[in-house]
């Protein structure tokens, strides 16, 4: 039963991986983001068809050439949308409101180009994330990139209690590091001396809430396995 825009994730989220393509939510504002090797299709959701979902499918085509729409299967006007969609060349997602299974309705022959720095951007922030958000959820606490390696971060600093940026990418973060301990985006992370970072109070508290529990244990888990506790700073 499809009741709001969100409920569309499952479905859509599920036919792309049927074909084969890892899907993520909400990853730069595309509410759907599913890659197989070097391609990249964009899906945005909206329960119902409208002229806004139009505006947004051709504004992702800056993002890659091959986009999607998914909405909640019309009663009516079906062979106009259809028309629409195809004269715009983007592709049609249908939701059954009633058994929530969505099938393709339109393919896009993919013509236009994408692959500015939107496209760049949007691929970087995908590759960057191990964990998912439910696409098309507005106004919630979103999973980036950013937080995750920051998590990561975190989870790394409690073992060691103290390191430096270098010893952080002997473990294998990117050269990033050193930008996130200095900016200290989120307050979690204080310098013990020049060059040497430790956990905040916040670091601490973060480490300890459930919004961030499942990374946290994840993070830990891989610790664990590559026995990061023994290694000294």
């Amino acid at each position: 039963m499809i009741e709001y825009e969100k409920d569309l994730y499952e479905p859509v989220k599920k036919l792309f991986e049927s074909n084969g393509y890892t899907v993520k939510g909400e990853v730069k504002n595309c509410d759907i983001v599913a890659v197989k090797g070097e391609e990249l299709i964009v899906c945005e959701l909206k329960k119902n068809f409208s002229l806004k979902l139009v505006y947004q499918l051709l504004d992702r085509k800056a993002v890659s050439p091959i986009v999607y729409g998914a909405t909640v299967t019309p009663k009516k006007d079906l062979r106009s949308i259809k028309k629409l969609i195809k004269a715009i060349d983007c592709g049609l997602i249908f939701v059954s409101g009633e058994t929530s299974i969505a099938e393709v309705a339109v393919n896009p022959k993919g013509f236009s180009a994408g692959k500015g720095r939107r496209a760049a951007n949007v691929k970087k922030e995908f590759e960057g994330r191990s964990f998912d958000n439910i696409g098309g959820v507005n106004k919630t606490k979103l999973m980036t990139a950013y937080k995750e390696r920051s998590i990561k971060l975190l989870c790394y600093l409690e073992a060691l209690e103290e390191a430096s940026p270098a010893a952080l990418r002997n473990l294998g973060f990117d050269k990033n590091v050193s930008n996130i301990l200095y900016n200290n985006f989120y307050g979690w992370f204080t310098r013990v001396r020049k060059g040497v970072y430790c956990l905040s109070e916040s670091g601490t508290d973060a480490l300890n809430c459930d919004e961030y529990k499942q990374q946290v244990e994840y993070f830990r888990r891989e610790m664990e396995d590559r026995n990061v506790q023994t290694i000294k700073k």
